[in-house]
This record gives C-alpha cells, sequence and structure tokens, in this order.
C-alpha cells in the first residue's frame, strides 16, 4: 500500500462503503472528510474499510469522531470495518474505540448494519 492517502466508494442495498488507505494527516485528512461529511440522503449505514490506513493521528480520529456523531444524528449506522495496526493503537491508546461499532470484516460490517438499521435511515 502506497503512503499516499487513498478513498475509494461503493454502495449496495443502501449500504454504502468507504475504502481507505495510506497515511492520515492534518495535510490529507480532507480527502476522507469530504466523502464522509455529510451522510448521503437515503443512506442505510456506512461501512469504513479501514484496514489499508498506514498512518493516522488526531485530526483522523477527529473526524472519525465527528462522523460518528453525523451518523447517529440522523440515525444512520456506521461500523468501523477492519482497522489496521495503525488505527487500532489509535483507538486504544485514545479510550474511543468502545465509541464505534467495529467489525472483522465488510461483510459483517454490513450484516450489523442490516441487522440494527433494518428502519433505514431516519428522516430527516
Amino acid at each position: 500500500m502506497d503512503k499516499v492517502p487513498e478513498v475509494q466508494t461503493s454502495e449496495s442495498d443502501g449500504i454504502r462503503t468507504v475504502t481507505v488507505g495510506g497515511e492520515f494527516d492534518p495535510d490529507t485528512i480532507g480527502l476522507l472528510s469530504g466523502t464522509l461529511l455529510p451522510v448521503p440522503e437515503g443512506c442505510a449505514g456506512t461501512v469504513l474499510d479501514l484496514a489499508d490506513v498506514l498512518f493516522a493521528d488526531s485530526a483522523f480520529l477527529h473526524l472519525l469522531l465527528r462522523a460518528r456523531q453525523e451518523h447517529a444524528s440522523v440515525g444512520v449506522p456506521l461500523v468501523l470495518a477492519r482497522p489496521s495496526t495503525a488505527v487500532s493503537r489509535l483507538l486504544d491508546v485514545t479510550d474511543t474505540a468502545r465509541a464505534f461499532t467495529l467489525a472483522p470484516s465488510v461483510p459483517a460490517a454490513a450484516a450489523d448494519i442490516r441487522a440494527t438499521g433494518s428502519r433505514g435511515p431516519a428522516p430527516r
């Protein structure tokens, strides 16, 4: 995986999967921020695949917390899938892992969303 930040988005059955890789810091976090926020209309849930994140700092954590809050405010689940070592370490050191729903795989994350978000997104 290259150090250059990469963000790819796909959608299936209303569930958006955002696959993220590379290094994220205050200079590069905007790429991900523009994808995660705001939550798209009609989105049933977001899976954030973090397996290929090589570096994540406080800017990354701040965005994750903002995304969690934004998703919760509109009743749309956000699930972090396959957190990389860098992301896991960041969540552990800051004691914020418990603030998120974590899943071991993208399919497991999508299943979590289907189970908890079966009513669909909250009206806006």
